[in-house]
């Protein structure tokens, strides 16, 4: 038990640290008056997984007492505050429905059962409540501030599930709106045979986008990965990889399922649960290193 606690308090105060740097790092570099989401975030980086993890543990240590492992109440309302601020600096959709879901989990809401039903339904109707709202909203693309991020929140179903094939290079904001859709579409396109339909193209295999685009600092016509996950794996490993990705995911939920009286273990599977959800969501959207999570992980 000491051990355990000793190393989430090491892990809680390794990322207020980083929180701290991320938090400056924006502050002194960033006129928050004209800067866009897409400006902080390639100054302050896209999303730190490490900050939902420690906001889960902080909420629930009020529940769960081998989870509170900052004794001083004071150190551990600022250091709380701290990683909230610099979670809501990332603008990050897949954050804030990672925390959704791990909080969720680590209150054992993720099994199906009335009460996980109930709160299932629950969070799904506010966030349908929410779209309705962006939908009709007249939200701008290039407005500063929190409009922009609103906006990526009002396109991202568009973003991962439009099919889209004949795009104008020259056209930026709608390349950029629907990035992801593209690159999945012909990556779906290039599995035009049954050996590949099976197997995919192979893990070295790259997506030819038709032309050539500026991916970071270079320009690049085939691309090793996509963002869209599940394609990804398609694309490399065929439906066979398929298969696999979605029993490892399955595997990692049904901890949820194991029966034990230990409440500290209880809450645990529960959180691993949280995370195996948190995948099958993530991956629709963060597909660059999901093959190798596989094979660490299986």
């Amino acid at each position: 038990m000491y051990d355990f606690s000793s190393f989430l308090r090491v892990f809680i105060y390794l990322t207020t640290v980083i929180s701290i740097y991320h938090i400056v790092s924006i502050l002194t570099s960033v006129d928050f008056s004209s800067a866009s989401v897409s400006k902080i975030r390639t100054i302050g980086g896209i999303s730190n997984l490490a900050e939902v993890v420690v906001l889960t543990i902080i909420i629930s240590s009020y529940k769960f007492n081998f989870l509170d492992v900052i004794e001083n109440k004071l150190v551990k309302k600022i250091v709380f505050s701290i990683v909230l601020v610099s979670f809501f600096l990332y603008f990050s959709r897949t954050m804030v429905v990672a925390l959704i879901i791990l909080l969720l989990a680590v209150y054992g809401y993720v099994k199906i059962t009335s009460k996980g039903l109930k709160y299932g339904l629950l969070v799904f109707s506010s966030f349908l409540l929410f779209y309705i709202y962006l939908f009709n909203a007249n939200i701008q693309r290039e407005k500063p501030g929190l409009e922009s991020f609103l906006y990526k929140m009002k396109i991202a179903p568009s973003e991962i599930f439009t099919p889209v094939r004949n795009i104008d290079p020259n056209n930026h904001a709608y390349l950029w709106d629907h990035w992801r859709a593209y690159e999945a579409t012909l990556a779906i396109d290039q599995i035009n045979t049954p050996v590949t339909f099976f197997i995919g193209k192979g893990a070295g295999s790259m997506v030819d986008l038709k032309f050539k685009v500026y991916l970071g600092d270079s320009e690049m016509r085939y691309i090793p990965a996509i963002h869209n996950g599940y394609v990804n794996i398609f694309f490399k490993t065929g439906i066979i990889g398929i298969v696999i990705y979605l029993l490892f995911l399955l595997n990692i939920y049904l901890f949820a399922y194991s029966k034990h009286s230990s409440q500290k273990t209880r809450t645990i599977n529960n959180l691993i649960a949280g995370f195996g959800i948190y995948f099958i969501f993530s991956s629709l959207i963060i597909g660059e290193y999901i093959i190798l999570r596989i094979f660490i992980c299986l």
